[in-house]
Parts: structure tokens; sequence; C-alpha cells
């Protein structure tokens, strides 16, 4: 496999992550960089930078979606902040942002999903935050449509539906407390929960061959596999580091897993990069949750999981700024380009076969994929 690359802009603020879309409904996409001091840049698929826009002052955009919330036919972008504001807009033909409705949580957001959780026909904007909250707002006005409150911060939720979403849906989200707790979508009442020794980082569910499962890791190195319908823990595995992330995907009738550890020896500054070694890896299981393969001494900042001429490919980024591309069904790495700077994001446009990445040092790479 072989990429070539088409651009690359320096920026001077670190690039924390990108996203694609066509935000100002032209019919092309483009690129939302957003930084580490507030501030975001439109970029086209050209390489040009269209707007800089500073959202907050000296505190860093975290997040961004780009989506038509309100079905209108337009759609608008989503901007999570560290400082606790979630903030959408609509954007014009000549790029001016407009902003619709803003919402303030009291400390950072982790994250954001967009779903129609409570089978109303309208998407909602889940929200959860180092503030204790989770919320679900409605997308017209930014409203609290419902909320729960956990011990403390909350660090990633998922969404759960058995059949295509016909069915009544639940919020699954897990925390620093140590604890995972599972709401029901349309009211907001929590329907189970269970504790466990140290924060919880990652959570997902897997369709496989035993059931369906709550997969869940954190900061007691252990990955759990919990049973949906009896809420009992069926296996666990250790790892050396943090689980830091989970991710399930389909592959035929059941889903597959890869995980991710995290290891902090990249912030020990007495240690020149080049000679950090890392004890983080990443792992990739069956259905049967059997391990086949895995990704040792690699510490990954970012993952991104793309179906390409009917396999799938997973593109890392790492702390020591490698963007690998792995096949998912042998762990052959296909290609590893070595960059200077850690690699936060990766976004592939498939339609163009066009892979960008960002880097802590301000820098965004535009590739082509070859085909092979």
């Amino acid at each position: 496999m072989k990429v070539k690359e088409l651009w690359r802009v320096k920026y001077i603020d670190s690039i924390l992550g990108i996203e694609l879309g066509d935000i100002n409904n032209n019919g092309q996409k483009e690129i939302i960089a957003y930084s580490k001091t507030g501030k975001i840049l439109i970029i086209s698929l050209e390489g040009k930078i269209l707007r800089e826009e500073q959202i907050s002052e000296n505190s860093s955009i975290w997040q961004t979606h780009i989506y038509d919330i309100d079905n209108d036919g337009k759609k608008e972008i989503i901007l999570v902040g560290i400082d606790g504001v979630l903030r959408s807009f609509s954007c014009d033909i000549t790029y001016n942002l407009n902003l619709l409705w803003s919402h303030q949580f009291g400390a950072s957001i982790s994250g954001v999903l967009i779903d129609d959780i409570n089978n109303d026909g309208l998407d909602n904007i889940i929200a959860f935050s180092l503030d204790k909250t989770i919320r679900v707002l409605n997308p017209l006005e930014g409203s609290l449509v419902w909320g729960q409150v956990f011990r403390d911060g909350i660090e990633d939720a998922i969404i759960w539906s058995e059949i295509n979403g016909f069915r009544n849906k639940e919020l699954i989200a897990c925390g620093n407390d140590g604890t995972i707790r599972v709401f029901n979508g349309k009211s907001g009442e929590l329907s189970w929960f269970k504790q466990f020794s140290n924060k919880v980082r990652c959570i997902t569910t897997l369709k496989s061959n035993l059931g369906n499962l709550v997969i869940c890791g954190g900061d007691d190195k252990l990955l759990h596999f919990i049973d949906k319908s009896s809420h009992e823990e069926i296996k666990s595995m250790k790892f050396n580091d943090y689980v830091w992330n989970c991710k399930s995907f389909p592959s035929n009738v059941y889903n597959k897993l890869i995980v991710s550890t995290y290891s902090f020896a990249y912030f020990n500054n007495s240690i020149p990069n080049e000679k950090i070694s890392f004890t983080s890896k990443l792992v990739y299981l069956d259905e049967y949750l059997v391990q086949k393969w895995e990704l040792k001494n690699k510490n990954i900042e970012a993952i991104h999981i793309v179906k390409r001429n009917k396999r799938n490919l997973i593109f890392l980024g790492t702390t020591m700024g490698e963007l690998i591309i792995m096949d998912e069904i042998t762990g052959k790495i296909l290609l590893n380009i070595k960059y200077k700077s850690c690699l936060n994001a990766i976004k592939y446009c498939l339609n163009l076969n066009i892979i960008i990445a960002c880097h802590d040092n301000g820098t965004i790479f535009a590739y082509f994929l070859e085909e092979s």
C-alpha cells in the first residue's frame, strides 16, 4: 500500500482534531480543524484555509460534529469545548459562522453523541461532562430534555438499540467513580449499574457468539466483559497499562473488537522521545472473545476504521507521530508513515480516497491513498 502527499498546512497552534463535511451546503466537503487555544480552521480539500475563527479564549476545542440536527436539509456544526460550553453554529456560503445556541456545563465536556434516543423522530444531542452530568438536549434550542448525575466525571458513553432503533434505546455511560450506568433513553431513568474498583475510561457493546455484551475498561488495567441481559461479568482480560479505548464494529453476523491501552511515559520530560519504550498496545478480538493479533509497543492516540474494497482497514495515529494502516483480519501493517509530532486525529474521505491527519505541532497532512 502506498500514499502520495497532496499537501500540508502548518499552523501556529496545536491541532487537536479534524472533521469532514459539507458545512455550508455547497455540495463540497470541507475540513474543520480545531485547536488547543480555542480556534477552528475551515480548510478546503485542496489545502486552502478558507476561514479562521476564535471560538473560546485560550480554551481548547475538544470535539466537532457536522450534522443536520434540525432536519432542515442543511448541516450544522456542533463544537465541544474544554470550557464546558457546547455550541451550535450554522455556516453560510462565505464560511461565516452564526451561533444558533449554546449550553453551559460546569466543567470540560468529555464527548457528544447524536441520536434519536427517545424515539420522537428528532435527533437529540447527548453530551457528558467532567461536571458529573450527562444531558440529553433538544437540538433546536439546546434545552434540557433529561439529565442524570454521577458521583464523579463521566468519561465515555454509547447508545444501545436491539433492533435498528425500533425498540426503546438505552444510554450506557461510564465514569471516574468506577461505575457504568444504564439509562432508559426515553425517560432517563436508571435501569441498572455496576461498580468497579477504579476509573472506567471507555465502554462499548459487542454482538458476540456468547450473546450481547457490554465491554468496558480503565485504570484497573482490566477489560471487563458483562452479559447485557444478566448484568454479570463473564470474563476479564488483564493488561499492563490503562485500558484507554475499546471499539466494536460489524463483521458479517457478529462484531469484532479492538482495544488500545495507554502509557504515560510520554509525559516524563526527563526521557528523550526517541528513547521512550512503550508497553502499551492494540489488540484485536473476534466474536468468540479470542485474541487474534496484537500490535505491541505503540501508544495509540487515534483510531479510525474504514471499509474499503470490501475489507476493513484500521487507521492508527500514535504518540510518536506515526500514521499506521493495518489489515483488520491479519493484523498486518500495510503502511507506516513516520512524522516528528504526536498524531491526534485521522479522517478518511472514501469517495476521493484522501486521508487527512493532524499533529500536535500544528501540521495537517492530506495523502492520496493509492489503489493496491
